[in-house]
């Protein structure tokens, strides 16, 4: 079926189409809403390979063995980023792709990669053990809290504003 859709993509004059470059990629996106309290913190997260609208934003790294997607999440669910993106880039509700592109990514060593990789992949068994209510909620949201904090402290440490 999707590849009949996007037959009709590539044939119809009238249709925009601009290929796998940009489209049907795995890659990373972000809850639209933004805002420093915390319950409304900017949110990145993982997407799959797909096509999204402006209110379903994502992009991808095209240098995913230097920084990874795992990795731009990472950044992204900082503090330190959340006060960027609002202090610098946009003050607004709505965060959107343009908003995203002004994050600046430091290209990490290979060690600090492997570290931030590993952070994120622990963080993802908790949230899966989390919808399989396979552990107490206020003992998941400890855990995530401490993830969260170590996230933070090594992110500062990577922009050195420890």
């Amino acid at each position: 079926m999707a590849q009949k859709r996007v037959g009709f993509l590539k044939a119809d004059p009238k249709a925009r189409y601009q290929g796998y470059t940009f489209y049907f990629k795995e890659g990373f996106c972000w809850s639209l809403i933004n805002g420093t309290r915390s319950e409304n913190d900017l949110k990145f997260r993982l997407s799959t390979a797909g096509v999204y609208d402006v209110g379903g934003m994502s992009l991808h790294s095209i240098i995913d063995n230097i920084v990874s997607q795992k990795y731009i999440v990472c950044i992204g669910n900082s503090k330190l980023m959340n006060k960027y993106t609002e202090s610098f880039v946009n003050f607004t509700i709505n965060f959107q792709i343009n908003d995203a592109r002004q994050i600046p990514i430091i290209i990490p060593s290979k060690e600090q990669l492997t570290k931030f990789e590993k952070l994120f992949d622990v963080a993802m068994q908790i949230k899966k053990e989390e919808f399989s209510n396979h552990k107490p909620v206020n003992e998941i949201e400890n855990h995530l809290n401490e993830i969260q904090k170590k996230l933070d402290q090594m992110v500062a440490e990577l922009y050195k504003i420890v």
